[in-house]
């Protein structure tokens, strides 16, 4: 049974002895060098076409359809070239990165395993879930992005990056109802009871059947309100180790919220956070660059850590 310290030990060790070599020897470095390089040219193009677009329009002082047509092409492509040239180059660069890592890291970590996703794959189960925790309000749009699945401890762990919107119904627009990562853990232990964290809000509203629940920790009381059905059981979970792991699990993921549902489905973790999660490279630092690797080890050790606070692993009764 492998513990967290073990864990950072062998996510080190694979980091030196399976990503450089892998790294190296697929010149990685070379090519997001010349990435850059090829980004760099056509932004400056776009630049060029723009300056050039305006230049036509006044040097000819007789404006006709042609000229003006002419010039909005050549100003609007030079446009696109500009928004466009960081986005067409850096996300297949990381989308290729990924590809290369995950698997090699993941392979020589057995606590996980990852996988890209699309609500296909996911299924319904997870969403069904989430609407069953009362985390999330309604949402009828699903944007699944990757996951990682796991057992630590006895205790099943699935990462799922999500999006969830609510379209339709008069709206005209998508409206975004959570962004970022759900972590579900389901232990052998059982809660009779639900027990929910939510983010102190202007208007805070007492989710229905629950009941406040009054807490030691004043500081994280001025955060989050806490509700339960069971106070007795809520009180048992929220120690003040429990309490400080979570909020460790929101600096870990620099999420600018994280919420909670605990019940007999297990432990819902929302963290809403717009920034794309467990990156291995990124194209404006070098590809060895250890820390990149190092924040993605702290978004896991968090969840490790959380459930050796909780003793998840102990199916006990309440």
């Amino acid at each position: 049974m492998q513990s967290v310290e073990e864990f950072r030990k062998n996510f080190d060790s694979v980091y030196y002895s399976e990503i450089l070599p892998a790294l190296e020897f697929h010149r990685v470095e070379e090519d997001r060098k010349d990435t850059i390089a090829g980004c760099i040219v056509w932004f400056f193009f776009g630049i060029f076409l723009f300056i050039i677009s305006f230049g036509i329009t006044h040097v000819f002082s007789s404006y006709n359809l042609v000229t003006n047509l002419l010039s909005g092409v050549i100003g609007l492509l030079g446009v696109v070239l500009i928004l466009g040239s960081i986005p067409w180059f850096v996300m297949p660069f990381e989308s290729h990165i990924k590809s290369l890592i995950m698997p090699i890291l993941l392979k020589n970590i057995p606590l996980f395993k990852w996988s890209s996703l699309n609500i296909t794959s996911l299924g319904y189960k997870i969403c069904k879930l989430i609407r069953a925790s009362k985390l999330v309000s309604r949402f009828n749009e699903v944007n699944a992005d990757e996951c990682f699945q796991g057992v630590y401890k006895n205790v099943a762990i699935d990462i799922n990056e999500l999006k969830l919107n609510l379209v339709g119904i008069g709206l005209p627009f998508p409206v975004v109802k959570f962004n970022g990562v759900i972590v579900k853990l389901i232990p052998p232990r059982k809660y009779k009871g639900l027990t929910l964290i939510k983010k102190k809000k202007i208007i805070n509203m007492s989710p229905k059947a629950l009941k406040y629940v009054n807490l030691e920790d004043l500081e994280f009381e001025k955060e989050y309100n806490v509700y339960s059905n069971d106070q007795i059981e809520a009180r048992y979970i929220l120690t003040t180790a429990f309490m400080e792991r979570f909020k460790n699990i929101k600096l870990a993921f620099r999420a600018s919220k994280i919420e909670a549902s605990i019940s007999e489905q297990g432990i819902l973790i929302a963290i809403s956070t717009n920034r794309d999660l467990f990156k291995v490279g990124k194209l404006w630092r070098p590809v060895a660059d250890y820390e990149q690797f190092k924040t993605m080890l702290e978004e896991f050790s968090s969840i490790l850590e959380l459930i050796d606070t909780l003793k998840l692993e102990q199916n006990i009764g309440m």
